[in-house]
């Protein structure tokens, strides 16, 4: 008997506990003017050019061009900062942010860091290039001009003759330099990489010069080539800007004939590639060189 008082008055006062919170919850649904629940407030989208708004053509103001001069200095400084793609990227958007403002003002300067010695020291693309390609990326709206200014990009890059760019001032990390990097010898110094990639440009450089491809010179010399990299990008950028096109320069006379025997339709020798094909097959005297 005692135990079912109990259990008769435990599930009574449970009952009123219940009765009680559906009470409180209805009045809080309904609200009172004295106590007002509490809204979220709603968040307003942001004014202006926006990081999703892509790409940023449409940002750009009428009549806009980038000025080589400076973002050649800003990518050779930016070197020693964080390497080569680095220097070429954030020289490109920084210039964008200060003279075109949002969405490039939004962008991390950083980002290209991971790209320096051909990615993480890998060898593979140059991390100039790669930065500038990220750039135009960015920016081009039009798919096929975008293309083609990369493919121009990587097609110069493979017969320039690097470094050919004087800093306004000499970074403090240049020390225990073995070659003269003056104006007046920086000609001497010159070499045309053929490839793009960064083992290919930066080894043969090294091995032209005797000097260490993890030392003083390297460095000076991929600084000056990063800076030389950035300004060609903002040129293409501008002859794009200027008439909304771009076509890209042929493929070199000499790999044009390797198309011949290796079409990139070819089903039995495919090439699936348009770089210049005599840094890794160098011989086209004998039909074929040696692989």
């Amino acid at each position: 008997m005692t135990k079912e008082l109990s259990r008769r008055n435990l599930l009574g006062r449970a009952g009123l506990a219940l009765g009680g919170a559906v009470t409180l919850g209805v009045l809080q649904a309904c609200g009172s003017d004295s106590d007002p629940a509490p809204q979220e407030t709603p968040q307003e989208p942001a004014a202006g050019p926006q990081v999703a708004d892509f790409p940023y053509e449409q940002h750009l103001p009428a009549g806009y061009r980038l000025d080589p001069a400076p973002i050649r200095e800003a990518a050779y400084q930016a070197y020693y900062a964080g390497g080569c793609c680095h220097g070429a990227y954030s020289a490109l958007v920084g210039h964008l942010a200060q003279t075109a403002g949002a969405p490039f003002t939004l962008l991390p300067l950083d980002f290209g860091k991971f790209g320096g010695g051909g990615i993480a020291s890998y060898g593979s693309i140059c991390g100039s290039v790669l930065g500038g390609v990220l750039v135009t990326n960015m920016v081009v709206a039009d798919a096929t001009a975008r293309g083609a200014i990369m493919t121009d990009l990587m097609r110069w890059y493979e017969g320039a003759s690097f470094p050919q760019y004087d800093p306004k001032a000499v970074n403090a990390g240049e020390t225990g330099l073995v070659k003269d990097f003056s104006a007046g010898n920086l000609v001497n110094l010159q070499r045309v990489p053929g490839s793009h990639l960064c083992h290919a440009s930066v080894s043969g450089w090294c091995a032209a010069n005797g000097v260490s491809a993890t030392g003083a010179d390297k460095k000076a010399r991929c600084a000056r080539l990063t800076a030389d990299v950035a300004g060609k990008v903002a040129e293409l950028l501008n002859a794009y800007l200027e008439t909304k096109t771009f076509t890209a320069a042929p493929i070199d006379d000499t790999s044009k004939t390797c198309l011949v025997c290796h079409p990139g339709t070819s089903t039995t020798e495919p090439v699936a590639s348009g770089m210049t094909c005599t840094t890794c097959h160098p011989d086209k005297t004998t039909g074929h060189p040696a692989l």
